[in-house]
């Protein structure tokens, strides 16, 4: 690897790059926007719709897309901004995520739909909406939904779930499932999709269902801008509920464009709770969960060993399917458990290097993180085989 170079662009701190230079200004120009959380949403197609944690940024997506050529590949897909980027330039797409809430929203943000599915869906959630209004009493409420939601907020979100399920059609009821799944979060005590804390809030009787049927009449708006925005053609994203490490696909993909989790930084699991509980979602097991917090807080020594694992296994089986030739776009950053740092580079550029892949440019931004309180690295690397 070429000695690294800095620069001093970033208002948080400095930025170290190496390799082709042309490649080198995309990967900082996708960091830099990535690390711009305050940043207005982008409305861009189906961007919009239903928070998702921890996701790229859609330029940035935009961009690391662009290096590249042929059938895209995401096997730690979130919430699906890659593969609506990848929609959008005219390609196809697969997405995996072991997470069942992750390929839900992804799905959502990738189908594609006519005018007779939208209308559909904007018309049996305002049903929903109006029925759930006028229903006085919860039916089979979930366990723990007391201490997190409204009396009359549990009342009106069992009913359009109710509602949901009764409705005949399989696709309209997938779309109406992931909008439930968008305002779960909002209507509750908890105070953002990331943060776990209980900040106590009120809402007006029926203020639930008019959300509900205002985010389905907002989705339709978006799916159609999807649908405007896609080339002409029969353009796919697929969505598996896969684990990476274990995948065996026979398809070959002209590029990856990912995100791991960082090590040490998010349990996934728990920032999802409110929607296992309401959707009826079994969530799996917290082992199969690559680099939680909890993990490293549990034996920080063993989640570095099966860290370093499972970055080894989860390269293997993508390089496998890189055509030759292909790329594979990286963004990942360091952790931070118990005032220590947990080192994400090296074991990915070790992993890329007994896989066959060779490291064509990177870049390494420092972001403050409040964790911390101090500079955390985050990286941009592109690979080829």
């Amino acid at each position: 690897m070429a000695e690294a170079k800095r620069a001093h662009h970033q208002k948080t701190g400095d930025s170290f790059f190496y390799g082709d230079p042309a490649i080198t200004a995309v990967l900082q120009a996708a960091l830099r926007c990535s690390g711009e959380v305050d940043r207005a949403p982008l409305d861009r197609a189906t961007h919009g719709f239903h928070s998702y944690p921890a996701g790229l940024h859609p330029d940035a997506a935009k961009m690391l897309v662009g290096l590249g050529e042929g059938p895209v590949l995401d096997p730690f897909c979130g919430g699906g901004t890659v593969l609506i980027e990848a929609l959008l330039a005219g390609r196809s797409a697969l997405g995996l995520d072991i997470s069942p809430v992750a390929t839900l929203v992804a799905r959502a943000r990738t189908v594609r739909t006519d005018e007779t599915a939208r209308t559909a869906l904007r018309s049996r959630a305002r049903a929903i909406a109006e029925h759930a209004k006028t229903v006085p009493l919860p039916r089979n409420v979930p366990e723990g939904a007391d201490a997190w939601y409204n009396p009359g907020v549990i009342a009106e979100l069992c009913a359009i779930r109710d509602g949901i399920a009764a409705e005949a059609d399989k696709n309209t009821r997938e779309l109406l499932r992931a909008v439930y799944s968008s305002i779960l979060v909002k209507v509750s005590h908890r105070e953002s999709d990331t943060a776990n804390r209980k900040v106590e809030q009120s809402r007006a009787a029926g203020s639930t269902s008019i959300l509900f049927h205002a985010r389905a009449r907002e989705y339709g708006r978006q799916l159609e801008a999807l649908e405007a925005a896609i080339p002409p053609g029969e353009l796919r994203a697929r969505v598996h509920r896969e684990d990476v490490r274990e995948f065996r696909g026979k398809e070959t993909f002209g590029m990856v464009v990912t995100s791991p989790p960082y090590p040490g930084v998010y349990d996934y699991l728990t920032m999802q709770q409110l929607r296992w509980m309401w959707l009826g979602i079994e969530p799996g097991s917290d082992s199969a969960e690559l680099g939680s917090r909890r993990a490293f807080r549990l034996d920080r020594a063993a989640a570095v060993t099966r860290w370093r694992t499972d970055t080894l296994r989860w390269v293997r089986t993508v390089a496998k399917v890189l055509d030759p030739g292909g790329k594979m776009v990286v963004i990942l950053g360091d952790g931070w458990v118990g005032n220590r740092s947990v080192e994400s580079l090296p074991p990915l550029l070790e992993a890329a290097e007994a896989s066959g892949l060779k490291v064509l440019a990177g870049c390494t931004a420092e972001r403050w993180d409040e964790g911390s309180g101090g500079l955390r690295p985050e990286h941009a690397l592109i690979f080829q085989k």
